[in-house]
């Protein structure tokens, strides 16, 4: 298994947990991209492929569900940057840059500012 489809199937995981509890799906997905982008960073792995991951990640899990693929890829974006931002500015910078504009077909929008 990859890492990118690893994390695909950890977002899907953590969201249908979400959507068991009755929790709102997209703070979810907001809070689950950024630990996964935190704990890439303490183990070394590249954030900016991490990062992307995550964000396709929530698109293919939002896929059946009552919300954009828009908004799903704008929460992981969102958690991603800022949690890369928590490495360095210079990696929130980048992750900032990976995942923003068009992913999978769907327009990402980062709804965070990094310095």
């Amino acid at each position: 298994m990859t890492l990118e489809s690893t994390i695909i199937e950890r977002i899907k995981t953590d969201l249908v947990a979400v959507v068991e509890a009755g929790a709102d799906i997209i703070g979810a997905l907001g809070d689950a991209a950024q630990d996964i982008v935190a704990e890439a960073a303490e183990l070394g792995q590249d954030l900016v492929e991490v990062a992307v991951a995550t964000v396709k990640g929530a698109i293919e899990a939002v896929a059946d569900l009552a919300t954009t693929a828009e908004d799903a890829a704008a929460a992981a974006a969102t958690g991603a940057v800022v949690a890369a931002s928590e490495v360095s500015d210079a990696a929130g910078a980048r992750v900032r840059d990976a995942v923003t504009g068009t992913v999978d077909g769907v327009k990402v929008v980062v709804k965070s500012v990094v310095n």
